[in-house]
């Protein structure tokens, strides 16, 4: 047991000591490249010089194959612009042309189990532990990973991949997934405009109760404004998430995919009993919360079928608020800020010196599917993607001079067009590699007190890095998502005239779908892996 607790403290002691690599799902955050380790320096060789190109993973193929992909988010304005220069490397190097598909954030949950589903072709799917990673692995939807594979077809990511990365990865023994190579510390913050603060009369945000007085002053003075545009999958309960969590543990944590709606209290690194979070009294106070922000107009009525997620409403002078991890927020700043100065936007910290919790690798990864015909061809382009400067540049920033530019010392400065082509706000999480990333400039002001004050509760717990197998509980797991989608959603936001009534029909139905069998399963995996954690 010391050795495992040794072994959390290590790695999270790794990753204060590159804190300022953060990142999450969302744009990125002013970061520093990292001194490659040895078993990353083939890889780091190859890239260092960032107008350099990387020896190809072999000999170019002589036969030309187009490559599908899937990505999930919102396509952005000049996506296709950007993969059309991708395209013209893709076929030097590879002889290879990508075309890509979005699942936007209001539905991915519902058309990701789908597209294996419907026999359709395709090759490469964006794929992380809260987006069915595990669901799909043990159903045999994406190929199996070897080391020998990478070995012959991707052979820069099979010498600066981390070991941890690849364990994490394993399902069943088996790796479905390449992990981002990426250290990830990526908390909630708020996103406000200064000017309508300074109108108002509000002069900081240190609480729940200080952002709820910016929403009220917005709701009953801005007739054309949404106070805070929520809705989309991507951000309806990120609310909960970075205040309303608290209500039930500071240190609390999801464990398994997001729908079956069990938690933990991460602050023994030895242990953890799962719980049910909507039978947490905590969770009935928010939903109270929630339901009297609603009655208030802080969101709109129709935001349970809402189609934009609230980064978009913000940069569009749609919602005068957003809540946003701070990599999103960072590049959300860029791109607001540039277009509207008189904003005078602010960021604040969401956590209110809550736990901030370090990501497993697995937060972000590649798969392919188990009927791609181009295997092969599909690893030479992640292999590119990784470790490649000029690919990790475009599909990351854009194209230099339009997006971006570089100053003398390689830091990125965001150009006119940047929010045309979000910077890391493409998908491009599932192969970011931290020896690519460069330093953004003009990012978030505050960025560096925010970052003071998340390293002091940043915290680790083996969980992060455990995958649960739900072969067992296929039917139960199948209801639960149902559930989630018809009801938990709706609650979250406050769409309920009868709260504590309302959580407990959720309760009895989550209760006969099958939730007991579901945390009976899951804890008895939890045990184990507990159990044998570092040995």
């Amino acid at each position: 047991m010391k050795k495992q607790i040794r072994q959390v403290a290590l790695l999270l002691a790794m990753v204060l000591l590159t804190v300022a690599l953060m990142s999450g799902c969302g744009e990125g955050a002013q970061q520093t490249n990292v001194t490659p380790t040895p078993s990353s320096q083939a890889a780091s060789t190859a890239s260092s010089d960032p107008g350099a190109s990387s020896e190809p993973a072999s000999t170019k193929p002589a036969e030309h194959v187009t490559l599908k992909m899937y990505l999930l988010g919102d396509k952005a304005k000049d996506f296709d612009l950007v993969y059309g220069e991708i395209n013209k490397l893709l076929k030097e190097d590879i002889n290879a042309t990508l075309e890509v598909s979005f699942m936007s954030w209001s539905d991915y949950q519902q058309k990701y189990p789908l597209v294996f589903a419907s026999g359709e072709d395709f090759d490469l799917i964006y794929s992380a532990n809260w987006c069915f990673y595990n669901a799909q692995a043990v159903k045999g939807a994406y190929k199996e990973i070897t080391k020998e594979m990478l070995a012959q077809y991707a052979p820069m990511t099979a010498a600066s991949m981390y070991p941890d990365a690849w364990e994490q990865a394993k399902v069943n023994g088996k790796v479905y997934m390449l992990p981002m190579n990426y250290k990830e510390l990526n908390p909630y913050t708020f996103m406000v405009r200064g000017d309508l603060m300074e109108k108002y009369g509000i002069s900081d945000i240190k609480s729940i109760e200080d952002f709820g007085k910016y929403l009220d002053a917005v709701a009953k003075n801005e007739p054309g404004l949404i106070p805070c545009d929520i809705g989309s999958d991507q951000d309806f309960d990120a609310l909960f998430w970075c205040y309303g969590q608290g209500l039930i543990a500071d240190k609390m944590d999801g464990c398994g995919a997001r729908q079956t709606l069990m938690g933990y209290d991460a602050s023994d690194a030895s242990k953890a009993q799962l719980f049910s979070i909507i039978e947490q009294p905590g969770f009935a106070k928010f939903v109270k919360m929630a339901k009297e922000w609603k009655d208030k107009g802080y969101w709109s009525k129709s935001a349970l079928v809402n189609q934009t997620n609230v980064q978009n409403s913000f940069i569009n002078g749609k919602s005068a608020s957003a809540i946003l991890n701070v990599n999103t927020a960072n590049g959300t700043y860029i791109t607001s800020s540039q277009a509207h100065p008189e904003w005078k936007i602010k960021v604040y910290d969401a956590m209110f010196n809550k736990g901030v919790i370090l990501r497993p690798y697995i937060q972000n990864g590649m798969s392919i599917y188990a009927n791609s015909k181009n295997v092969e061809r599909s690893l030479m382009l992640l292999d590119l993607f990784k470790n490649d400067q000029r690919y990790a540049d475009l599909v990351t920033y854009g194209i230099k001079g339009k997006h971006y530019d570089l100053n003398a010392e390689g830091n990125v400065i965001p150009l006119a067009d940047t929010g045309n082509f979000p910077i890391d706000g493409n998908c491009n999480w599932g192969w970011r590699d931290d020896k690519l990333f460069r330093q953004v400039e003009g990012g978030i002001p505050n960025y560096a007190e925010l970052k003071a004050n998340w390293e002091k509760v940043a915290y680790a717990h083996p969980l992060q890095f455990f995958n649960f197998d739900d072969s067992n509980v296929k039917n139960e797991f199948a209801n639960a998502t149902n559930i989630f989608n018809a009801n938990y959603k709706a609650l979250i936001m406050g769409f309920t005239e009868d709260p504590e009534g309302d959580i407990q029909k959720l309760i009895e139905k989550y209760k006969a779908a099958g939730l007991d069998k579901i945390m009976s399963e899951a804890q008895s995996q939890v045990d184990t892996f507990l159990s044998t954690f570092g040995k």
